[in-house]
């Protein structure tokens, strides 16, 4: 008899890379995890699964809640028709309320409704739910109870991280091991006690490109959230509290949606007004090298600091996330080498 195919081999401190994801909240963190697990081909478990569905369907709801309430904030009023169900979906909790006839009779007659569709297609930057529409082309599917989501469905899921999650993906025998740690102000305080508890071997730090001038939801400052972001940036690096040999990994994220937002002539607009020295035109690239320089430009190069590498990148595509994993991870397995000597 043949012998059987070898596992991989049980995760120890030896064999393991740890890998730290920090940024805002809304960045993509969380879906780049995900990715990490679908590249590499980690089967999601039944627990899983049924904590997507829920997520999935409720971001229908908080979905719809947010773009009601940007349209109130950009003073656009829904069809009088819609007043009860506008006051009928406050009261809905998105995990916890079931789509069924009752629920989806009115976020039906708020999608169609003309001013959600004009915040939908002209403010996607205003979008917490950024892949509503998305979910709602695949509305019929989604809503039969023998749903199981796919891997598109899971990616374009919207949840909020709380605390940190760790994950393991075993890599031609190393395991890495990503904490995803939530973005959000309260969970940010928790940070600091992260990255004493465990040894790092790095630290990626992620932006969504697209967000360089939409406002600070948790109203910490009065800036955009990229230049919170950016301050957050400055603080991780110079904070001293991180060993100088670990790497961080700056990815501009979403470059798709900035791609979009930049051929936009209002996106492009609001681009000049926010950085109001910016010289170069309506282009995915030259912005994106814009922004590269912004961000690093807060390194004081006559410091000691840890050694920066910068992507552009988008989560939600598997392919070209392929090949920058590729570039990192050998970048690691390299710095690991000669941490020890043995590069």
């Amino acid at each position: 008899m043949g012998s059987k195919p070898k596992g991989p081999p049980p995760q120890t401190d030896k064999n393991t890379l740890k890998i730290l994801c920090l940024g805002v909240g809304g960045c993509g963190k969380t879906t780049f995890v995900k990715q990490m697990k679908i590249i590499h081909g980690v089967n999601w478990d039944p627990i899983e699964l049924q904590n997507f569905i829920k997520v999935i369907r409720g971001n229908y709801i908080s979905g719809l809640q947010d773009v009601i309430e940007i349209a109130k904030k950009l003073g656009k009023g829904l069809k009088a028709e819609n007043e009860d169900n506008i006051k009928q979906l406050k009261d809905y909790r998105a995990r916890n309320v079931e789509l069924g006839s009752d629920q989806l009779t009115v976020l039906r007659a708020l999608w169609v409704d003309p001013v959600v569709q004009e915040i939908i297609k002209e403010h996607p930057e205003k979008l917490t739910i950024t892949h509503l529409e998305y979910f709602w082309n695949n509305l019929d599917r989604i809503t039969q109870d023998d749903y199981s989501p796919s891997d598109e469905d899971i990616l374009r899921a919207r949840m909020r991280t709380a605390g940190a999650n760790s994950s393991s993906i075993c890599i031609e025998k190393k395991y890495f091991e990503f904490f995803d740690v939530g973005g959000q102000k309260p969970e940010r305080a928790k940070w600091q006690s992260i990255l004493e508890e465990h040894n790092f071997s790095a630290i990626i730090y992620f932006v969504a490109s697209d967000e360089y001038d939409v406002e600070d939801e948790e109203k910490e400052f009065d800036d955009s959230k990229m230049h919170i972001s950016r301050l957050i940036f400055s603080e991780i690096v110079s904070s001293g509290i991180i060993d100088l040999k670990i790497p961080i990994i700056l990815f501009l994220n979403r470059d798709d949606l900035f791609e979009e937002r930049m051929k936009d002539p209002k996106g492009f607009e609001s681009f000049k007004q926010t950085f109001p020295d910016y010289g170069g035109g309506a282009d995915k690239q030259q912005g994106l090298d814009y922004l590269k320089e912004w961000f690093t430009s807060v390194i004081n190069q006559e410091e000691k600091h840890n050694p920066v590498k910068v992507h552009y990148t988008c989560a939600l595509d598997t392919e070209s996330l392929v090949v920058v994993w590729r570039t990192v991870r050998e970048a690691l397995l390299k710095q690991t080498l000669d941490n020890l000597g043995l590069g």
